[in-house]
C-alpha cells in the first residue's frame, strides 16, 4: 500500500502566475510558449511517475533548462544596459539581476 501521498502537476501556468501577482507584466501569458517553459511542465508532469533515479535525471534536465533561461535573460539585461549606455539613453532601467544560483555549483 502506498502511502504517499500523490499528486498531480497542474502545469507551469498556476506558478508563472502566481509569480507575477501584483505587477504589471503585459507578456507574461506568453511565457508558456516558451521552449524553456514547455520542456519544464512536461518534465515535472512526468515526475510522479517515475521511479527515484529516473526522477533525478529528469529534474537535471529541468536545472539545465533553468539555467539556459536564466543565463538568456541575463543576456537581454546586459544588452540593454550596454546599448543604453552607449547611447547615453536612460541607463538601469533594469535592475541588477541577482547572482545567478545552479544547484551544481557549490562555493566553499
Amino acid at each position: 500500500m502506498n502511502t504517499r501521498p500523490s499528486f498531480t502537476f497542474p502545469g507551469l501556468w498556476p506558478y508563472i502566475a502566481r509569480a507575477g501577482e501584483g505587477r504589471d507584466l503585459p507578456f507574461l501569458g506568453r511565457a508558456v510558449g516558451l521552449w524553456h517553459c514547455k520542456q519544464v511542465q512536461d518534465a515535472l508532469g512526468q515526475l510522479p511517475g517515475l521511479d527515484a533515479d529516473s526522477r533525478a535525471s529528469l529534474l537535471e534536465h529541468v536545472a539545465e533548462v533553468r539555467d539556459s533561461l536564466a543565463a538568456t535573460l541575463e543576456g537581454i539585461d546586459l544588452a540593454v544596459r550596454e546599448t543604453t549606455e552607449a547611447l547615453d539613453a536612460t541607463p538601469n532601467l533594469i535592475a541588477e539581476p541577482p547572482p545567478a544560483s545552479s544547484p551544481k555549483r557549490k562555493r566553499g
